[in-house]
């Protein structure tokens, strides 16, 4: 059995796919497998694929496209290490990064689920997420703060979870489940960067960014059902300039929308417990002056 499986779905990413590859297959910790799913890609990527000569890597060929969700579940049921890891086949990994999340998730048994530090650009600056439980529980409110294609997950977890993505949230498959695992697993963020997470115009978030808005909404919106909230059509609307530090100081009924939204949260925490009061009012009170974590 290896240490680390490593799940990397593949659909039309011929031009970044094989330095992917190589940035796992040359990891320091070399006990590995490779878990690659090609979901039907029409732009060569299949041919890479099966050039791919390395023993440790697993290729498993859709004759269609079926979705990342299939993929990513698919890639779960298939692996066999006592850690899971993914990466996207865009990315790369630093070549130290599974011996480092191996070795963190070694000394912090009770840690479920890590991502890393990673940075856009070769030459920085490093994006750090926030680092504890607690932290990451309150700005999952407000972003993905859990950097996908950097997490590690330990296998028994993810048993005793019933860890599955869910096809009910369409290009936001990771952050509705970092939020839905909020309640029940551990997270953690290691402060290093090990990942260069690169950015292009056939993502995701610029492909398909108006069902991801949708979708987000959905998942914050059941978090927030949490505190007895359901958000107006208005309300909503300055949960959004606060997730993305938008709101105007300057503009004196801004700024006061703004922080009676955010007292009328902080009302409804003090009542149901559901987040620390302290770290949800530190969050707010960052987004009000924009100062990202």
């Amino acid at each position: 059995m290896p240490r680390i499986s490593v799940i990397m779905p593949v659909y039309n990413n011929a031009i970044y796919l094989q330095e992917a590859v190589n940035s796992i297959l040359l990891q320091t910790l070399s006990d590995l497998e490779l878990i690659i799913i090609d979901d039907g890609s029409t732009d060569g990527s299949a041919g890479i694929i099966h050039e791919i000569k390395d023993t440790r890597v697993k290729k498993i060929f859709h004759a269609e496209n079926m979705g990342i969700v299939t993929s990513l579940n698919q890639g779960l049921d298939l692996a066999q290490g006592e850690y899971i890891a993914r990466i996207d086949s865009d990315d790369i990994a630093a070549l130290n990064r599974l011996e480092v999340q191996a070795y963190f998730m070694d000394q912090n048994p009770s840690i479920d689920i890590c991502g890393t530090g990673y940075t856009t650009n070769y030459l920085g600056p490093v994006k750090l997420n926030p680092m504890y439980h607690e932290e990451i529980k309150v700005w999952l409110l407000f972003n993905c703060c859990i950097l996908h294609p950097s997490v590690m997950m330990r296998s028994r977890s993810i048993d005793r979870l019933g860890i599955r993505y869910d096809h009910n949230y369409p290009h936001a498959e990771d952050y509705e489940l970092w939020n839905r695992l909020s309640s029940s697993a551990q997270l953690a963020n290691i402060p290093h960067n090990l990942m260069y997470y690169r950015p292009h115009a056939g993502q995701i978030s610029n492909t398909q960014r108006a069902i991801q808005d949708i979708t987000a909404r959905r998942i914050r919106e059941r978090q927030l059902s949490q505190l007895g909230i359901q958000l107006s059509d208005e309300e909503y609307a300055i949960m959004t300039r606060l997730a993305e530090f938008r709101v105007n100081s300057e503009d004196f009924e801004d700024y006061r929308t703004a922080t009676g939204f955010a007292n009328w949260l902080l009302d409804q925490n003090r009542q149901f417990h559901v987040f620390d009061q302290n770290i949800l009012a530190m969050a707010l009170s960052r987004c009000i002056s924009r100062v990202p974590y």
